[in-house]
């Protein structure tokens, strides 16, 4: 029988979850001041127009070569309305041999309006992978042409329904025929103050052997009762029929007559959810939420040799999820403004394979003790508290903590993954605006896990994860020609073992870091300005004695990187760069106290760009940099990287 769960960590979430409580609620008492609340700025919002536009990256980096090419097209000529939409990937690794990756996208339109209710549509479809790493299904396609009828003689609702033909390869496999599409489509239905919305899309794919099936529902109903009093309830449902083919085994060729067999994997989801604001009186706002889920996937197999030993039988996954919170978010004024939120979920996973009449009882119970040990059963406690506190205009701090328990449960006696988990997190962040010139910036964070294996044979592996940093962030502007942002970060994280000394092998370690990163620019005049990068980062990692804090340090690092450039704007369209970009890295061994170096890396290179827009409608760039490379005991090695991109909207 399994270890039970001991009434400490329930003690240790509840002492830890009032102290979530308490904590933001004692400093709301204490900086409860009346200012005017900050603005933040570009928070409005605006309305986008789609553009049409064709795109092209190309990316070099090291041995990778990258291009990645996009085009949206959508115009009305005449009475025809098209819309394109192409997409392009490849990927090429120079290695001991050429690996390239192909993929390519592709989406047309065409619609001709015959009456006000009424359009003709036409479609066309295409989808190319091309892998030549020969991993799963390296080389597909499918392509799929339809035609058919929008109506819009509905209030707000439209009907596409579409007849075409759909054309796949599949490992070398050719399929095609009938394709059957209907999509249905509402915007903002309105019945007395209940505004809903309705989209679905059926499509169903006849492609002897195979058999394809898409269908998506979603359904919203929202209600805006008074202020900011509201609810809304959404339901969808999923389902999904795919089927593949995989290679046969010489025993299910000569049965079927058959070079392939197929899979088919089927899932079913259903989601409810519902949401629910509610004014308590102008200051409060209670929310609540619930969401269901539930899915079911399949996994089949068409041609099955059932008199080989331990044969391949077909499987099913259920899942079931409950999940709801609470939230209550209070304001006082500008100035302050405070939340509580406490979540609850619950996930059940099972796992069982189909009865097969053929198969033997002996290889039936067999498999389904395997699936079965993959059965699951966890629940999630979260409690969090947020304050935010405007001092003044100048001040403000930000308070959060949060409190989550995890029980994870497996119900089968041959898994032993039965673990606790518990998560403490605590971040304050302040801004301080000292004067016109001088910002600055404290984030203090930390970050507690205590993982528990509630199996003995397991329990080695309990440990206790700390983490605490604290990051500075200055940020000068002393004129319009100088910016400088300095940004500070000290980091220690400390990994406990509960049992490190079960075995030899489990040492609980520390990790330290300290990281400074400048960011500067300085213009010299309208046209010509440097700006300057650096970041340092020394890190250390040890084996840690916690109870005595002691430490044995086993290695350490520096890594930098400065990049310098200098700018020149020949004019409002066209800025050119160059530069100098150096990295390094120093590893270090100890022995005893002493640092030994072990090896040395560097990178330094020349660095140029240049960003070209001639008339607004076309943007260009090109960034380029070149690195050599040397590190200890190999020879110097070179590499010329480049990135480029050219954009044109319409």
């Amino acid at each position: 029988m399994k270890t039970r769960r001991t009434c400490l960590f329930q003690r240790c979430f509840i002492q830890s979850s009032l102290l979530v409580f308490l904590l933001p609620q004692v400093l709301f008492s204490q900086g409860a001041a009346a200012t005017s609340e900050r603005a933040v700025p570009g928070s409005g919002q605006r309305s986008l127009q789609q553009q049409n536009i064709a795109s092209i990256l190309f990316d070099k980096s090291l041995n990778t070569y990258r291009w990645i090419g996009r085009a949206i097209y959508s115009n009305t000529v005449g009475p025809f309305s098209l819309q394109f939409n192409e997409q392009f990937l490849s990927t090429l690794v120079r290695a001991d041999r050429k690996l390239i990756t192909d993929e390519q996208s592709l989406d047309f339109s065409v619609k001709r309006r015959i009456i006000n209710s009424l359009q003709a549509t036409g479609r066309a479809s295409s989808f190319i992978l091309s892998d030549n790493r020969s991993i799963g299904i390296s080389n597909a396609s499918s392509h799929a042409f339809y035609g058919g009828i929008q109506y819009f003689g509905f209030h707000h609702l439209t009907l596409e329904p579409l007849v075409g033909m759909r054309f796949d390869n599949q490992i070398d496999q050719r399929d095609r025929g009938l394709s059957l599409l209907m999509n249905v489509l509402s915007d903002s239905l309105e019945f007395d103050g209940y505004q809903t919305e309705l989209n679905a899309r059926f499509q169903y794919d006849k492609l002897d052997p195979r058999k394809l099936e898409t269908h998506r529902v979603l359904a919203r109903i929202d209600k805006v009762f008074f202020g900011q009093t509201r609810n809304s309830l959404k339901v969808q449902y999923n389902r999904n029929r795919r089927d593949f083919y995989v290679p046969a085994d010489p025993t299910i060729q000569q049965q079927y007559n058959v070079t392939h067999n197929i899979e088919t994997r089927s899932e079913h989801a259903l989601t409810l959810s519902d949401s629910l604001d509610y004014n308590l009186g102008k200051q409060t706002l209670l929310t609540f939420q619930g969401n269901l889920f539930t899915r079911e996937i399949t996994r089949e197999t068409r041609y099955k040799h059932i008199t080989v030993r331990r044969p391949a039988l077909d499987t099913e996954v259920n899942e079931l999820r409950i999940e709801g919170s609470a939230e209550a978010r209070y304001k006082l004024g500008h100035n302050l403004r405070t939340s509580l939120k406490v979540a609850y979920q619950e996930r059940d996973e099972k796992h069982a394979v189909q009865p097969e009449e053929t198969a033997l009882q002996f290889d039936l119970d067999s498999l389904s003790r395997v699936e079965e040990r993959k059965n699951n059963h966890s629940r999630r406690t979260m409690l969090a508290s947020k304050l935010d506190v405007e001092f003044s205009r100048a001040h403000v701090a930000s308070l959060t903590a949060s409190g989550n328990l995890l029980r994870y449960d497996t119900p089968s006696l041959a898994n032993n993954d039965d673990r606790d988990e518990l998560w403490y997190i605590l971040n304050l962040a302040t801004f301080h605006q000292l004067n016109q010139h001088l910002n600055v910036t404290f984030m203090v964070d930390a970050n507690l896990v205590h993982l528990v294996y509630l199996s003995s044979s397991r329990s080695a592996d309990n440990i206790w994860n700390r983490i605490f940093r604290l990051k500075p962030r200055l940020e000068y502007i002393p004129s319009t020609n100088l910016t400088t942002i300095n940004t500070f970060e000290v980091l220690a994280n400390y990994t406990v073992y509960d049992f490190e000394f079960v075995t030899s092998q489990v040492r609980s370690f520390a990790f330290r870091q300290f990281a400074f990163v400048d960011s500067t620019t300085i213009h010299f005049t309208k046209r010509t300005a440097v700006e300057w990068f650096s970041h340092i980062r020394l890190y250390e990692r040890g084996e840690l004695r916690w109870h005595s804090f002691s430490e044995r340090p086993v290695n350490y690092f520096e890594d930098k990187t400065i990049i310098g450039t200098l700018q020149h704007q020949v004019n409002p369209g066209l800025l050119f760069s160059i530069g100098i970009r150096y990295f390094s890295q120093s590893r270090f061994s100890y022995v005893g106290r002493e640092r030994i170096l072990e090896y040395f890396l560097r990178s330094i290179g020349p660095i140029t760009g240049i960003l070209w827009n001639p008339g607004g409608r076309m943007d260009f760039s090109l960034k380029g940099w070149y690195e050599q490379q040397s590190l200890t005991g190999l020879p110097k090695r070179s590499y010329a990287n480049m990135t480029m991109s050219l954009s044109v909207s319409m």
